[in-house]
């Protein structure tokens, strides 16, 4: 049985000396190729190669970040039913897929999933502005929550590069090697602080969006948290849709009217304790597909999916459900 192993040894909690020496020991008759790519063009060229061999399953080790990287190699294949199973191994910042299908944090255990596990065929959200797509697994979203997950990134890649300029003073660079792995270890905890930067510097000037849903009359809003939902919580604390499935064909679409900092916080708090089908300020949708566009040529959208930024300075947004396109290892 040929494995194909993805490490991404620059992930939130990797040690990957670790995980492949675990791997190595708990899949000891496979045909096993690891990669440690340091570049998406490395990533890519892999899962190409591997996929091009036929192999028979693919793990990937990392946060949502890293699966989310491999995602956009993974869906180019024009026919989707020749992308191999995936296995998870959370390793990341967020880990909020694996914590979705209830991948085991034990490393050994996450790996069996390939010989003990059913697959599993997930919802994947394309999401398109003009002759670019890209896809996501998990949540994603405008306005707030795309602001905290930048600034998120943002805050740990300032640190990690502190960290490792050899320009910055000694005791900085250890001050920064500190606290890149304090906020690392802190894991999706850190959105919970950015977002409440978020809202601090959120400004509303020139915000609104009009959204076009299939068969519906247009909804206009000036929502300041627009979630797109695949799966009922982000960062393992937040849960913006208590009841959707990332197995049945469709995307939640989450608006809060929220009109400034106390009623921002307030659905913030509401979106914490998945209560926001008792808060009037929300409206929610189940849909398959639908468009999002900005009522103010001079405020553009920026879009964030699986913690990353995948679209950035756009004026319309499309978003699509690919019924069960990934197929996903998970515990029987």
């Amino acid at each position: 049985m040929r494995v194909s192993v993805l490490i991404n040894s620059k992930a939130g909690s990797v040690n990957a000396e670790l995980i492949e020496a675990k791997v190595r020991e708990s899949l000891f008759r496979c045909d096993l190729r690891f990669c440690r790519p340091q570049t998406l063009t490395e990533m890519c060229d892999f899962l190409h190669e591997e996929r091009a061999q036929k192999t028979d399953a693919i793990i990937i080790c990392g946060g949502d970040g890293t699966i989310n990287v491999a995602l956009q190699c993974l869906m180019k294949c024009q026919d989707l039913t020749e992308i191999p199973p995936i296995t998870i191994v959370r390793s990341g910042t967020a880990n909020d897929l694996a914590h979705e299908i209830g991948v085991s944090h034990r490393i050994d255990h996450a790996v069996r999933n390939i010989f003990e596990g059913v697959v599993k065929n997930i919802d994947v959200i394309e999401i398109g502005s003009g002759d670019l797509k890209k896809y996501m697994l998990t949540n994603g979203g405008l306005g707030l929550p795309a602001m905290a997950a930048e600034l998120a990134n943002k805050f740990r890649s300032n640190l990690q590069n502190l960290a490792s300029c050899p320009k910055t003073a000694k005791a900085f660079r250890f001050l920064a090697e500190k606290s890149y792995y304090a906020v690392k270890k802190m894991g999706p905890s850190v959105y919970s602080m950015m977002t409440a930067e978020a809202i601090r510097t959120w400004n509303p000037d020139g915000w609104g969006l009009e959204i076009s849903i299939p068969g519906k009359v247009n909804v206009e809003t000036s929502s300041p948290i627009v979630l797109i939902n695949n799966q009922q919580s982000i960062g393992a604390s937040f849960l913006p849709a208590p009841y959707t499935s990332n197995t049945d064909g469709t995307v939640n679409l989450l608006l809060s009217e929220s009109r400034n900092a106390p009623e921002h916080t307030l659905a913030a708090l509401h979106i914490r304790r998945g209560s926001v089908e008792k808060s009037p300020i929300f409206k929610s949708f189940e849909l398959k597909e639908f468009r999002l566009k900005s009522q103010n040529p001079g405020r553009s959208l920026t879009f964030f999916g699986d913690g990353e930024i995948l679209l950035r300075d756009v004026q319309e947004i499309s978003v699509r459900c690919i019924h069960r396109g990934l197929p996903v290892m998970v515990r029987q």
